[in-house]
């Protein structure tokens, strides 16, 4: 069951999907999760484009200036990750990777 309920997205600036029509998964994805995750978060940015036959598809996200200084530190990619959407069955896969990046701390918590 899905909720309106906001999610907390504070440390994404922008979501960039490109995919081909014939990509269920990411066609549902933005038809269906995309409109819950816009809801309460007017901060983040969200486009959307086609991708031709056998090009890249992917959802990129940009993450906010604090949260990328950050991430910067510990890995190359700093301030973006890009989710190969060919890897995912279903739309709440994408969401849930999604919601893992944008709550990853910035990497200063104690291993216990």
């Amino acid at each position: 069951m899905l909720t309106a309920q906001p999610m907390p997205l504070s440390n994404l600036a922008k979501i960039a999907v490109k995919y081909t029509s014939g990509n269920e998964c990411a066609s549902d994805f933005v038809r269906e999760l995309v409109p819950l995750m816009a809801y309460g978060n007017k901060h983040i940015e969200f486009d959307t484009q086609k991708a031709e036959p056998g090009e890249d598809e992917s959802c990129h996200l940009l993450l906010s200036k604090v949260q990328a200084e950050a991430r910067e530190a510990f890995t190359e990619s700093g301030g973006a990750v890009t989710l190969n959407l060919k890897l995912y069955r279903y739309p709440l896969q994408v969401m849930q990777r999604i919601l893992d990046v944008a709550s990853e701390d910035d990497g200063s918590r104690e291993e216990h």
